[in-house]
């Protein structure tokens, strides 16, 4: 088995940080948990626009109650932010970008993990109706909260990591993976499985190998503040 995502970012964004032992952080979008484990973390401030998954919070040292799209953030005063799997879930995904890269101090990095709309469970996602995405969470048994879900073309990776870069960003690290319901959903369900497979092949044989894999439905970005 490969090793966790999770794993992968944390060790590159605690190489972006090294020498830094009071580390500020926000949490946008924060949910109930963090996904990323960083070092030297002398603060954290945590917002989510449900107070209930807000108040669920024990990692969150100060927690506000709104949204990251237009909620007044204090300027340059983080030196980590981290959005994970939240941007498919916002209408304007571009004003909740500049409003983490307007929190971050100079040389702050910017911690994103998102799907890809361009994969079959990103189109899939993208063309049907919240309650289908409801009564699969619930066929397959997931415990957790799901949300309605816009995945907007802004947050196409490459769009992504445009819209960064011109508004003063490096991209540290971009990495496109195979998500766990993915995974899960192919493993319970061997039709699915012949079927996801066969879609992709027919993809890269129409492009010549072109186009990226259609099963890559993760994609996981750091970004870095220029100073």
């Amino acid at each position: 088995m490969g090793e966790d995502i999770r794993d992968i970012v944390s060790v590159k964004a605690n190489s972006l940080l090294a020498g830094h032992t009071q580390v500020q952080v926000l949490e946008a979008g924060c949910g109930s948990s963090t996904h990323v484990r960083l070092k030297g973390v002398a603060r954290t401030v945590g917002i989510d626009i449900c107070k209930e998954q807000l108040d669920a919070n024990d990692v969150v040292q100060e927690k506000l109650h709104g949204d990251i799209q237009d909620y007044p953030l204090p300027k340059e005063q983080f030196d980590v932010a981290i959005c994970w799997m939240v941007l498919e879930h916002l209408p304007r995904p571009n004003d909740a970008l500049l409003n983490m890269f307007a929190s971050l101090k100079p040389k702050g990095i910017l911690i994103l993990g998102f799907p890809n709309l361009f994969s079959i469970k990103g189109l899939v996602t993208k063309f049907t109706p919240f309650w289908f995405h409801e009564g699969f969470y619930k066929f397959m048994k997931y415990t957790s909260r799901h949300f309605p879900t816009y995945l907007r073309t802004a947050i196409l990776p490459a769009r992504l990591t445009r819209f960064a870069q011109n508004n003063g960003f490096t991209v540290e690290f971009c990495k496109l993976e195979q998500g766990t319901v993915t995974k899960r959903f192919r493993n319970r369900f061997k039709v699915a499985d012949v079927t996801f497979a066969t879609v992709d092949f027919l993809c890269r044989v129409i492009t010549l190998g072109k186009a990226q894999s259609l099963l890559l439905d993760n994609c996981f970005v750091i970004l870095q503040k220029r100073g």
